[in-house]
C-alpha cells in the first residue's frame, strides 16, 4: 500500500475538458502564459478562500483556594496559626488529679522572648515583697541657707498635678524663699540603662531614676499660630522642653491646629533629672515662692538635716500595678523593679537586686527560675517557657482581676509586642465555673502575620468558653 505522503506527491493525469472547465470557472484567460495562469488561480482562490476560525484557548482551572487556619476544625485551627515553631498551653489548674490538666500543649518547654507579658512576673513579685498598700516617698528637706533638698525614691507617678500638690504642702509648711535646688537620686545606682533601649523619644525607652517626672518625658504644645506653650497649669516650660521643641520639632510655615507633644528625654539620665528640678523650680516661681538659685544634680542629702515634708504618692502599689498591665508602661514597670530591688536588698537599687526579689518569689512559690535582666521586657534576653509562665499564672490567679479584661468579661490577659514578638498571657473564664478559670500563654517568636496571636486567643475562647465550635448531636 502507498505511503500517505506518496499519493499527495504523485503527479495527476485529468482529461483536457476537465482543465477547460477548471479555467473557465476560474476566469484564466486560455491563452495567458502559464506562469500567468497559475498567478491568477491563487490570487482567486486567496480572494475566495473562507477564513478559519482559530479553536478558543482553554482556561486553565483555577487552583483551589486553601481554607485560611483558623477556618479548620479544633484544634488544627490552632496547631495551623501557632506553625511548628510557636506555643501554645491552655492549663486548668483546677483539674483533679486523675484529670489531664494540659488541654492543649504546642511547644511547652522551649524557650522564647516574652516581650511585655513578663510585666505579669514583675508585678507578682512586687505585690509579695512590698505589699498591696505600698506608697512611695519623696522627701524634702530646707537647710538653714535655704537650699530646697529633694530625695526621690523612684515614685514612677510623680506627675505634673502630684508636683502641684507638693508645691501647696511646701508653702503651707511656711516655704517662700527658696536659693538653690539640690536633687539627691542615690536611693537608685547611677547610669542604670535598660537593657533593650533603644535611645528613641518614644516614651516607652525613658530612662529610669530615682527622681523622675512625668515618666522623664517632656510635655508642651504647639499653638495654631507654631509657638510652644505649656502643656497645662501644672506643666509649665522649662529650659529643657524649649530646647528639644527646637531641635525636634522644626517650625512650619503653615498654620496647623494645637498639637500636642511627649517625648522621652533621651539624651543621657543626668539630663531627665535635671528636668524634674527645672520643673519643680517653675512651678514654685508661677506659686509665687521666690526661686534666686540653680537646680544642682548629683549631691545627697546632708545626714544632719530633717524632713521638711515627706510626699507619699497619691496611687498605691496596687493602683499602680493595674495601670502597669491595662497601658504596659515600661518606665512604670521598671521603676517598680529597681525599688524592690533597694528596698529589699538595700540601696541603690539596680536591675540585679531586682532580679533577686524575682527569685524569692519564684522560689517562694516552688516555681521554675526564669532568665530575666530587666522587668518590663524590653530586652530580647529575657527568657520563658510557656509553661513557666503558666506557673506565674497559677500563683496570680486570685489577683487576676488587677488585670485587663474583655469587654464581656470572658478573658483576662496581658500583650507582649516588639518586632516578630507575639504574645499572650491570662484566664480563659469557664461558664459554670466561677473561681476556676483556666489559665492560657500563646508565645510566638519569628515572622507571624499581624494578629495571629488574637486569632489563638479566639480560637481558645470558641473552644472552651463559647463552645461555639463544638459540633450539636
Amino acid at each position: 500500500m502507498p505511503s500517505f505522503h506518496r499519493i499527495v506527491t504523485s503527479r495527476l493525469r485529468l482529461p483536457a475538458v476537465f482543465l477547460l472547465a477548471l479555467a473557465l470557472s476560474l476566469g484564466i484567460s486560455l491563452a495567458a502564459p502559464p506562469e500567468v495562469a497559475a498567478q491568477n488561480a491563487l490570487t482567486q482562490n486567496k480572494q475566495r478562500a473562507v477564513p478559519v476560525k482559530a479553536s478558543p484557548k482553554k482556561k486553565k482551572p483555577r487552583k483551589r483556594a486553601e481554607p485560611k487556619p483558623e477556618s479548620l476544625p479544633w484544634p488544627d485551627n490552632v496547631k495551623a496559626l501557632a506553625g511548628a515553631s510557636g506555643a501554645v498551653l491552655v492549663v486548668d489548674h483546677h483539674a483533679r488529679p486523675d484529670e489531664n490538666s494540659e488541654l492543649i500543649s504546642l511547644n511547652p518547654d522551649k524557650d522564647y522572648v516574652p516581650a511585655s507579658i513578663l510585666k505579669l512576673v514583675t508585678s507578682a513579685s512586687a505585690l509579695v515583697a512590698l505589699g498591696p498598700d505600698y506608697r512611695f516617698r519623696t522627701d524634702f528637706y530646707l537647710d538653714q541657707n535655704l537650699n530646697l533638698w529633694i530625695k526621690g525614691y523612684g515614685d514612677p507617678f510623680l506627675v505634673s498635678e502630684e508636683l502641684c500638690f507638693i508645691v501647696e504642702q511646701l508653702k503651707l509648711r511656711g516655704l517662700a524663699k527658696v536659693n538653690g535646688i539640690y536633687l539627691d537620686a542615690s536611693f537608685f545606682q547611677e547610669g542604670e540603662v535598660v537593657d533593650g533601649s533603644t535611645f528613641t523619644l518614644n516614651p516607652y525607652d525613658a530612662y529610669n531614676g530615682a527622681l523622675g517626672v512625668n515618666f522623664n518625658t517632656v510635655n508642651f504644645l504647639i499653638d495654631s499660630s507654631d509657638q510652644i506653650v505649656e502643656f497645662n497649669e501644672c506643666t509649665p516650660l522649662t529650659p529643657i522642653a524649649l530646647d528639644m521643641r527646637k531641635k525636634h520639632v522644626p517650625a512650619k510655615k503653615r498654620k496647623k491646629k494645637t498639637r500636642s507633644f511627649s517625648m522621652n528625654i533621651s539624651e543621657s539620665p543626668e539630663l531627665a533629672l535635671e528636668h524634674a528640678g527645672q520643673l519643680i523650680r517653675e512651678l514654685l516661681v508661677k506659686n509665687e515662692v521666690t526661686v534666686e538659685g540653680t537646680v544642682i544634680i548629683g549631691r545627697e542629702v546632708p545626714p544632719e538635716l530633717k524632713p521638711f515634708y515627706e510626699h507619699l504618692s497619691t496611687k498605691n502599689l496596687q493602683e499602680m500595678i493595674v495601670e502597669v498591665l491595662k497601658y504596659s508602661s515600661n518606665y512604670v514597670t521598671n521603676q517598680i523593679f529597681l525599688t524592690m530591688g533597694a528596698e529589699i536588698y538595700g540601696a541603690p537599687g539596680n536591675f540585679e537586686k531586682g532580679k533577686l526579689v524575682v527569685d524569692d518569689f519564684l522560689r517562694a512559690f516552688e516555681l521554675p527560675r526564669l532568665t530575666i535582666v530587666e522587668g518590663s521586657g524590653l530586652s530580647r534576653n529575657n527568657l520563658l517557657t510557656a509553661r513557666q509562665m503558666s506557673e506565674v499564672l497559677k500563683v496570680m490567679e486570685p489577683a487576676r482581676i488587677l488585670i485587663k479584661s474583655a469587654s464581656d468579661g470572658s478573658v483576662y490577659y496581658k500583650t507582649g509586642t516588639m518586632t516578630n514578638i507575639q504574645t499572650l498571657a491570662g484566664y480563659l473564664e469557664r461558664p459554670g465555673r466561677p473561681n476556676e478559670p483556666l489559665a492560657f500563654v500563646i508565645l510566638l517568636n519569628g515572622t507571624y502575620a499581624p494578629g495571629t496571636r488574637e486569632k489563638i486567643l479566639s480560637a481558645l475562647k470558641a473552644h472552651f468558653v463559647d463552645e461555639s465550635d463544638k459540633e450539636v448531636s
